[in-house]
């Protein structure tokens, strides 16, 4: 999930009034749909302003939440400065805010994305569309999850590997495959190095993943990845933007340009295009790109 640069969307840049104008809005219309009595109260106790069309009091969510006196009236009305982590999450939960109204809730408090998903269970799945998009592609390309799994892919992608033998998680194909030090061009020196340091990166962002764990003891105990892994050598936290010799099975020697991006509906998600060139020299690098902006 992308954060907001803070630097960029200062409160000198904004109208503050519109922010808390935004946050009044989905907080009101969320607690108007909650039922006094399924949590317990009486239609006039305690005392309290209701949002309309009914539903909870302020005084009511602080009650059911646990929270100190006038803390979510402080929160609704954008007067609670640096909201707690654990109210946006108690809040989050009560009202059942779907994925863009979390992100909605930590944009107008804290003006950047929220540090993790809601619902952990929505990370783990992106629209169907998807495969469509893959298949429009006439580069090789795949989804993988956070931990390399492979999701789903089209034909072009099949076609890069020995005898079409798709492996079911490419970062565990790339370090402990006996087909990829072969098929990746120069493996020691111009892949391994490069890739084992995503494991890394992964392993500190998600220290509790059983599988991302099991495949590091894998990687320690190859006798070849082992010590790559060991003594890294360039940091690299993606692949994006990068060129890399390549043996392709039907195309013979050439270089494979890589080109990463993620899903907005899940951040545990990557989408990656390899665009293959065949021949001794890599393709001429093209200038970065940037926006054309009109106007003054």
């Amino acid at each position: 999930m992308m954060w907001i640069d803070q630097r960029s969307w200062g409160e000198d840049d904004v109208d503050q009034g519109a922010l808390k104008e935004a946050l009044r809005i989905l907080l009101q219309r969320r607690r108007s749909e909650l039922s006094p009595s399924d949590y317990g109260f009486t239609r006039h106790a305690p005392q309290g302003r209701r949002a309309a069309g009914g539903g909870l009091t302020q005084p009511q969510v602080d009650q059911v939440l646990g929270f100190g006196r006038g803390t979510y009236e402080r929160l609704e009305n954008g007067r609670l400065n640096n909201a707690p982590e654990h109210v946006l999450k108690g809040v989050g939960e009560l009202f059942k805010l779907n994925p863009h109204e979390w992100v909605w809730l930590w944009r107008m408090t804290w003006r950047r994305d929220p540090p993790y998903p809601l619902h952990p269970d929505t990370e783990e799945e992106i629209p169907g569309s998807w495969l469509r998009v893959l298949n429009s592609i006439p580069h090789a390309a795949y989804i993988t999850n956070h931990r390399w799994e492979l999701v789903a892919y089209n034909r072009q992608f099949t076609r890069i590997f020995p005898g079409q033998r798709i492996p079911k998680n490419t970062m565990e194909w790339m370090l402990l495959d006996r087909d990829a030090r072969t098929v990746l061009g120069d493996w020691k020196t111009s892949w391994a190095p490069l890739v084992a340091p995503h494991v890394w990166a992964a392993r500190a962002a998600h220290p509790t993943d059983a599988y991302l764990a099991d495949l590091e003891q894998r990687i320690l105990a190859d006798p070849d990845a082992g010590p790559i892994y060991r003594d890294f050598g360039p940091i690299w936290v993606h692949p994006d933007g990068a060129c890399r010799p390549y043996n392709h099975p039907d195309h013979g020697p050439g270089w494979m340009s890589l080109h990463t991006s993620s899903p907005k509906t899940s951040s545990t998600f990557s989408t990656m295009t390899m665009i293959f060139d065949p021949g001794e020299q890599p393709p001429q690098p093209l200038p970065p790109l940037r926006a054309r902006y009109l106007g003054a």
